[in-house]
């Protein structure tokens, strides 16, 4: 009954994700499961970047989030990362991850959720993500 809820709880962040495609330079949302695939291009050079939100256990925990291959599905190498110098985009370190706030990653790395902090919801993790590829990528 709890992944039910969950997928639920997925499909509706599906559908806010694709209401903000245009003001988030979203390219495409597609969900298998209970894993949302975000096809992004970064405004300066309109490179494509599809980002994996694993939501296993969403709103519970937050989603794992990594960059993938469009075709594979999964993360095949630093080449499908943008850089941000490493500083929340952690391409070069083992295994590769995506620490800010809202992630599994950065609960591994900086511990919990501050639900009077940190904000869960797929959009606004991905708007964060956006700005530091933006930014610095």
């Amino acid at each position: 009954m709890i992944e039910g809820a969950t997928l639920a709880l997925i499909e509706e962040q599906v559908q806010v994700l694709r209401e903000l495609s245009q003001a988030l330079n979203i390219v495409n949302v597609e969900q298998l499961g209970l894993d949302i695939f975000v096809t992004i291009n970064r405004q300066r050079d309109q490179k494509a970047y599809v980002l994996r939100f694993r939501c296993d256990g969403w709103p519970i925990q937050p989603a794992s989030v990594l960059f993938v291959d469009p075709v594979a599905k999964e993360d095949t190498g630093p080449e499908v990362w943008p850089s941000d110098g490493e500083q929340a985009i952690k391409r070069n370190a083992i295994p590769r991850f995506i620490c800010i706030p809202g992630t599994r990653e950065y609960i591994a790395h900086h511990g919990p959720v501050q639900p009077t902090i940190h904000r869960i919801a797929l959009a606004v993790v991905l708007q964060q993500i956006i700005q530091c590829i933006e930014a610095r990528g």
